[in-house]
């Protein structure tokens, strides 16, 4: 526990140093004005929010057949304009100055400052040369205004195109938004360009703007600029836009086709996740009806050991630290071992209890059942004599595993006390509902035409299979079912339980032996009534000091019985809760180790 402690503070911690430290752009301002020669001003205006310390921000142009010139940067502070100069990149990251290297791929601009939980205005500038193409009709800008390698989202992001001239007549000017997102496209109101506006851009998604307008508006073009197409371009404009919006409305049918029927096998999960697990509970976990009327058990119902007692009340295969501390009691009672109190000193003279376990020298009886035996011989490992806090110094999960497992044995699959068969059918319904979530996070991560817009069902899908999981886990334990014989029993030791918590009528009826009274009080440990069953040792006067295989701190001896009850009382009570703390710290787990064709585009990010 303490280890998972340390491994989960010291993740919360990490965690809190990455959060510590996030940037978001709120809004992107892009304007893009189109010279009379063909060339291209453009202005990106990049409005940032800071939550920690940052110094650098870039942003990449992929390459193609235009070319990038006379860029700049700058920061708006108050309204004002100020221009970062020109410097190579240092390790001492000089504010205010920027950097722009160039390889075989793409021109990446990086600029420098100072933020610390604040927020900042950039501008990147810069002229775009033979990025538009000139048909003998039309120029064509076609330009991804919003990159796909950006690792973070953008809420807004406004897009001005301003023409060389006025737009003389609406029809004459052609333009698209790509992909279909959340925005708008539009002439503006002035008539001297288009505006655009996308929101919500993912991380990773891409923005293009595509504007067609009259060759004419070039009143100076210069054909070194631009880049020369010796065909009509209109009509091949439009044909492709036609084209992929018809391939966008074929495609929107096939996904809204698909969105049903993924509705309707979702729908179809749920209710398999409902039904099969009740059909199951119905089949297999419905207990038998067995003729028993009686409110006590004046006995022992069997002579089975502690921990068999508890697989079967508590219908588990899964046996507490308690059972271990239970049959440890029975080897003592039966004579293996013996149980010494012990007061020891600690620091500044506080006084604590400390347990000794001696092993004795017995023969090993015919009916000493196995986890017992295998209980025993753990216990002769630690030496002829040792501490129960020396248990915390060894690993105890594969003995655990294996006491466990011989008691499971014995009460679930020989004496066919409990059936399983229910329990394995839900495990098999569990896997089934798994391995449907990892094909489709397959199916859903590997197919582009899913991916995207269904991206949400897919969350849907998981959200219910993981319903579905949770209604198997609950009715797991509810699908064990009794034989008749366990039934009976399992009834039987209940009212054995009820005898010993019966105050009077334990006093009232009383076992005849002190050897009787041990090992009730064995089975007391078990049910967690041991308290009571001694103060009817003390009312009834009952002769602890004559049990020799546990030993108070205390000299029984020089007391009188009821002095004596509450001593071997409170010494047993401790010691069950010393052994059950040290079984149970040495047996937990512990962790091991449409459109597309534009150019532009690429991203950016801040550090």
């Amino acid at each position: 526990m303490k280890r998972f402690l340390k491994i989960f503070l010291i993740i919360f911690f990490l965690l809190s140093l990455t959060y510590a430290k996030e940037y978001v752009i709120r809004e992107a301002n892009l304007t893009y004005d189109i010279l009379p020669t063909g060339e291209i001003e453009v202005k990106n205006q990049l409005t940032y929010d800071f939550s920690g310390s940052f110094s650098r921000a870039w942003m990449t142009i992929p390459k193609g057949g235009y070319s990038i010139r006379e860029i700049s940067v700058g920061e708006i502070i108050d309204e004002v304009y100020l221009g970062y100069t020109y410097h190579r990149e240092t390790s001492e990251k000089i504010p205010q100055t920027f950097d722009v290297v160039e390889d075989n791929n793409q021109y990446k601009i990086t600029w420098f400052y100072r933020a610390n939980d604040t927020n900042k205005t950039f501008v990147i500038k810069y002229k775009l040369v033979k990025a538009l193409k000139v048909y003998n009709d039309v120029a064509e800008f076609y330009w991804k205004v919003w990159g796909g390698d950006w690792d973070i989202g953008l809420p807004a992001l406004w897009v001005e195109v301003n023409l060389p001239s006025s737009i003389e007549s609406t029809e004459d000017v052609l333009y698209w938004l790509h992909p279909k997102i959340d925005g708008k496209i539009g002439i503006r109101k002035d008539y001297k360009g288009i505006v655009a506006f996308a929101g919500n851009i993912p991380p990773h998604q891409w923005v293009e703007v595509r504007v067609v307008f009259p060759k004419s508006y070039l009143s100076n073009l210069d054909p070194s600029k631009v880049e020369l197409i010796p065909k009509d371009g209109k009509a091949l404009i439009l044909d492709e836009e036609q084209k992929w919006q018809r391939e966008e409305l074929a495609r929107q049918e096939r996904v809204n086709l698909f969105i049903k029927v993924l509705s309707i096998l979702a729908i179809l999960l749920l209710f398999l996740g409902i039904f099969l697990p009740l059909r199951i509970y119905f089949k297999y976990g419905r207990e038998p009806k067995v003729e028993y009327y009686r409110d006590y058990e004046q006995e022992p119902p069997a002579d089975i050991p502690p921990a068999w007692v508890e697989a079967l009340v508590n219908q588990s295969s899964s046996l507490s630290a308690n059972s271990i501390v239970t049959s440890t009691l029975e080897l003592a009672r039966r004579g293996y071992i013996k149980i010494q109190e012990e007061e020891k000193k600690g620091l500044l003279g506080v006084k604590y209890k400390e347990y000794k376990i001696i092993i004795l020298d017995k023969e090993l009886e015919n009916d000493l059942s196995e986890e017992l035996r295998l209980l025993l011989e753990e216990l002769k490992s630690f030496g002829e004599e040792f501490y129960i806090s020396e248990l915390k110094k060894k690993d105890l999960r594969g003995f655990k595993r294996k006491f466990d497992r011989i008691v499971k044995n014995y009460v679930f699959k020989e004496k066919k006390w409990i059936n399983e068969e229910g329990k394995y059918k839900l495990y098999g319904i569990i896997a089934l509902w798994i391995v449907v979530g990892i094909l489709l996070f397959m199916v859903f991560s590997f197919s582009s035409f899913l991916k995207n817009e269904l991206s949400f069902l897919m969350v849907f899908f998981w959200f219910i299979l993981v319903i579905n999981i949770v209604i198997s886990a609950i009715f797991i334990h509810p699908v064990q079912r009794y034989s008749p014989e366990g039934k009976l029993l399992a009834l039987r030791w209940k009212a054995f339980k009820r005898y010993l918590k019966d105050f009077s009528l334990l006093s009232e009826r009383p076992p005849s032996s002190l050897v009787l009274w041990e090992r009730y009080l064995v089975y007391a440990t078990v049910f967690g009534v041991a308290k009571e069953v001694l103060r009817v040792m003390q009312m009834l006067n009952v002769p602890v000091d004559q049990i020799t295989w546990y030993v108070p701190a205390s000299t029984i001896s020089s007391m009188n019985i009821a002095e004596s009850i509450q001593s071997f009382s409170s010494s047993l009570e401790s010691f069950s809760n010393a052994f059950t703390s040290s079984v149970a710290s040495s047996t937990s787990s512990g962790s091991s180790s449409g459109g597309g064709g534009g150019g532009g585009g690429g991203g950016g990010g801040a550090g």
